[in-house]
């Protein structure tokens, strides 16, 4: 799980792609050890939640509640779009929203018939200790601030602050 990330708006915005793109979707205890990296000191109760998330997960797809990914299946996020607004006057609070996929590659089999595409999530993070932090504080997460559609060919997309990502 990537840390360190500059403080400023790009550092906020690739800390939380980073994020969505790193966390564990499916493996229950890893998932909370990352979490206890990245999450902010103020929404630490949101950890048990977000690690119940990820069981349920596992239950829906016929496994037991906790544990690894099933051997030689592998689970991959990656964020095509980002959008970050600042939350704050000092832009230490960002609400980033991405656009994103989700894979499932199984050993020998090759990549997923059905993967899950053009997923719209959000994360908030806010420079804390030296880091971007994940915030679920109820007073920052507001369903109303959900941004227009992300059409990558789209200049309305672009006038409203939708940003392609490139990986490496």
């Amino acid at each position: 799980m990537g840390t360190g990330f500059e403080h400023s708006s790009w550092g906020g915005e690739s800390a939380a792609i980073t994020y969505a793109q790193d966390l564990d979707i499916i493996d229950d205890i890893t998932a909370r050890k990352q979490l206890e990296a990245i999450t902010s000191r103020d929404s630490r109760p949101s950890i048990d939640r977000r690690v119940s998330d990820v069981r349920a997960l596992r239950e829906a797809a016929g496994l037991s509640p906790s544990g690894g990914a099933p051997d030689g299946v592998t689970f991959t996020t990656v964020v095509k779009a980002a959008r970050a607004t600042s939350l704050d006057d000092k832009g230490d609070l960002l609400e980033v929203w991405m656009v994103l996929d989700r894979y499932a590659t199984t050993r020998g089999k090759g990549g997923d018939d059905d993967p899950l595409k053009d997923q719209l999530d959000c994360f908030i993070v806010k420079w804390e200790d030296g880091d971007w932090k994940l915030v679920d504080e109820s007073r920052y997460v507001s369903p109303e601030s959900a941004p227009g559609a992300y059409d990558r060919n789209s200049t309305a997309s672009y006038d409203d602050g939708w940003r392609e990502v490139v990986s490496a």
